[in-house]
């Protein structure tokens, strides 16, 4: 798996790997991003049959976000959180997973506002913030430069101190 360098979110982290499951999960879910930044709506239904016609309940979430990202680089958003919700179980993902989902559906249909108003919702409170999840309020605030003072409120609202300053620096400079 390729490790990015220009963002923080290095796909190789000790804290995932320790645990297959959440390895497994993250695996396929960067992946899935990776797809839908790529714009690929083909690719991304094709990963959402494989992975919806497993065993019931390994890896539906997966699928339906899959589903979900398709949907929404075609713009349609409500299918697309209608999709994201049909696949959101009682265990998985935990809300600010699924919160950070729904931002990225909305990023991927241009909705940057509503985009920040989930994010808000998925960095709240955290005692340390996804990387990719910072890169995404970045990515917010190159698109849309208006939303960046309200971008760099929202990577203020959780994480670690340094996590706090190193992604206000980031989204404040981001384009």
């Amino acid at each position: 798996m390729r490790v990015r360098k220009d963002l923080r979110s290095g796909m190789d982290a000790p804290e995932v790997r320790h645990n297959p499951t959440v390895a497994a999960r993250r695996g396929c879910g960067d992946e899935t991003w990776r797809l839908a930044c790529a714009r690929d709506a083909d690719a991304l239904r094709r990963v959402a049959e494989l992975l919806l016609e497993g065993e019931p309940g390994t890896l539906d979430y997966d699928g339906h976000r899959a589903r979900a990202f398709a949907l929404a680089l075609e713009g349609r958003v409500d299918d697309a959180l209608a999709e994201l919700n049909e696949g959101w179980s009682a265990d998985w993902p935990f809300p600010s997973a699924y919160a950070a989902d729904t931002a990225r559906v909305r990023y991927l249909a241009g909705e940057y506002e509503r985009s920040l108003g989930a994010l808000q919702l998925a960095v709240r409170g955290a005692e340390r913030l996804d990387p990719q999840v910072a890169d995404l309020v970045s990515a917010v605030a190159a698109h849309a430069p208006k939303l960046r003072l309200r971008a760099v409120r929202v990577v203020l609202g959780g994480g670690t101190t340094w996590q706090r300053l190193r992604n206000a620096a980031a989204v404040a400079a981001a384009r």
